[in-house]
């Protein structure tokens, strides 16, 4: 068990714990001034996951990326335990936001909704991860976490602009809501594939293509 927390270390220094801190921060303060308003669509505690995802953009950007592609480790476990490390600190600052969001008795959004609501920040992250690996994968020695930001922002606008017939945000209690949720787990497991496509291990590619050669 020391072994592999110390294995964790090296790991731990290179994530963008500043972006993530302050990703959490921005969350907070858009998850209180939110409910200062009148607005159902201001009062979505998305927009505070949005703004957590923002500074997540950036966990899989590896300063050290050039160094530990020669290792036995493979690029898919390497994001594994970068996403695992900073897991905590998310959840625990959406939990605590959402919990905020939530709790009020005029809240546009109630209990019963944070499971639904946890579903479509599980969606953004996916989302958000999945693009900066693209980004990765196509130019390795560029910072893929502003690609994350950038499909972020294009998913708020299609939140707030998308047609009403594909919309991605309604109140609960309204016919669209369901449909809302279908969408949202949809998205999260698109993302989801996307990921796991974009952390496929290069090396292992080339090395298939060699042997078939």
């Amino acid at each position: 068990m020391t072994a592999r927390l110390a294995r964790l270390v090296p790991v731990a220094r290179t994530v963008a714990w500043p972006a993530l801190l302050a990703g959490a921060t921005a969350c907070v303060a858009v998850i209180v001034l939110a409910s200062l308003g009148d607005s159902p669509r201001g009062r979505w505690p998305g927009l505070g996951a949005l703004a957590l995802c923002a500074g997540a953009a950036f966990l899989l950007d590896d300063p050290a990326g050039s160094t530990v592609g020669a290792t036995p480790r493979s690029l898919a476990r390497r994001r594994m335990l970068r996403v695992a490390l900073a897991l905590p600190l998310l959840c625990v600052v959406w939990a605590g936001s959402l919990w905020y969001a939530t709790a009020a008795h005029d809240a546009w959004f109630g209990p019963d909704t944070r499971a639904a609501l946890s579903v479509q920040f599980a969606a953004m992250l996916a989302l958000t991860l999945a693009a900066s690996a693209t980004a990765l994968r196509v130019m390795p020695d560029e910072h893929g976490g502003w690609t994350g930001v950038v499909v972020l922002f294009t998913l708020l606008g299609a939140v707030y602009w998308l047609p009403e017939r594909w919309t991605l945000l309604a109140v609960a209690g309204d016919g669209a809501w369901g449909a809302v949720q279908q969408r949202w787990a949809a998205l999260l497991a698109l993302a989801v594939c996307a990921l796991v496509w974009a952390s496929r291990d290069p090396a292992a590619r080339r090395r298939g293509r060699g042997g078939s050669e």
